[in-house]
């Protein structure tokens, strides 16, 4: 393709990115610039960028790929930084998303939001607020205007320890900005911001050493099955994440009896009658019957997959975002998939993907009256 054909084609793209522009319609005139003009050219470069922007929350993982080809090409682009930055964020790779941004922000150092975003990565997602403040101070002197950027400052600001400093913002923002979310964080500074304790996280890391250490020393012992989602799991996993969220006490108590009428109900043990009646239907079977059907069951039974363990893991934290998200959604509280997801540490199509299984097995609604704690 000639150098005017790509220029009626970039074009036609700009123009139609200027209006109300189907996507269908766009994505495939932008992914052939971006294939048919020279690597390194401006066209290819903004086609690429293009596309990771409006690929990003449908399909972060592709969306990472073309902005990266942007990146190959002009490394000192702020915005193509900060959007490879939200890709890793909704992919769960949280070092590499708090690593881009600190590129953004090298380029374009007066933008608050980079900062901002940052700061909140590292205090939500990361559970560093000491290393987050420096950034979403910044933020805070650029835009102290802003609920977003306030809640953020506070929310650190209590992670930190510095709760006087977090009510002080607070408070002095709650006279200029309208907004529920800070009124969720003062209602959970009265709480005493409660957080996952010392004792719990040093419990976790001897027991994750402890797990790598039997699996070294003692190879040929079976491995034990990892604990399923029983109700008194899902409610430990549940409450520790809830702990890093602006809920109030009432909403975390509807997740709890969300979390209980999610889970399949426990199985009835087989009682002694049982097992004497199944003996006595077993004895009229004679032994080619037998057989078959033994077999026949054991070829109903599920196989247990090698990697089972690990996805019972993810699957209680998976469960467990689900639930905290049906009660944001419920309650309409102002947090996004990816900030409830952070604390669970789950990717947000993880989450996704688990809020939808939920909510169509309980038919969850918009302020749904099983679970709702305001009404509208």
């Amino acid at each position: 393709m000639d150098r005017a054909e790509t220029q009626r084609l970039r074009l036609e793209i700009e123009r139609a990115l200027r209006g109300a522009f189907d996507p269908a319609d766009v994505l495939p005139r932008l992914a052939r610039l971006a294939r048919l003009a020279p690597p390194a050219s401006d066209d290819a470069v903004f086609a690429n960028q293009k596309l990771a922007e409006l690929l990003v929350e449908r399909d972060p993982w592709r969306a990472a790929l073309y902005v990266r080809r942007a990146l190959a090409h002009k490394g000192s682009d702020d915005r193509a930084w900060a959007i490879l930055a939200f890709c890793q964020t909704l992919l769960g790779n949280f070092r590499c998303a708090a690593s881009a941004y600190k590129k953004a922000i090298a380029c374009a150092p007066a933008n608050p939001w980079y900062a901002h975003n940052l700061g909140h990565l590292l205090d939500v997602a990361l559970g560093e607020p000491l290393r987050a403040l420096p950034w979403l101070k910044l933020a805070y002197d650029a835009k102290s205007d802003n609920s977003e950027i306030v809640a953020s400052y506070a929310h650190a600001l209590a992670r930190a320890g510095r709760m006087e400093v977090a009510r002080s913002v607070l408070e002095h923002a709650r006279g200029r900005l309208d907004s529920q979310e800070l009124d969720a964080l003062l209602r959970w500074l009265d709480q005493g911001a409660p957080s996952r304790s010392r004792r719990d996280a040093s419990a976790a890391s001897a027991a994750s050493a402890a797990s790598a250490a039997s699996a070294t020393s003692a190879p040929s012992q079976p491995k034990r099955r990892p604990p399923s989602a029983t109700p008194k799991r899902l409610a430990r996993v549940l409450s520790r994440g809830l702990s890093h969220l602006p809920l109030d006490p009432r909403q975390r108590e509807r997740a709890l009896a969300l979390a209980r009428d999610a889970l399949p109900p426990p199985r009835r043990r087989r009682s002694a009658n049982d097992a004497a009646t199944g003996e006595q239907e077993a004895t009229h079977l004679d032994g080619p019957r037998r057989k078959r059907r033994s077999a026949n069951v054991a070829a109903l039974r599920p196989s247990v997959a090698p990697g089972r363990a690990r996805t019972a893991e993810v699957d209680v934290a998976g469960l467990a975002a689900a639930v905290a998200y049906a009660i944001v959604y419920i309650d309409h509280v102002p947090l996004s998939q990816a900030e409830v997801a952070a604390p669970f540490r789950v990717g947000v199509a993880h989450l996704r993907g688990r809020f939808a299984e939920l909510r169509a097995k309980l038919d969850i609604i918009r302020g749904d009256a099983r679970y709702a704690t305001t009404r509208r």
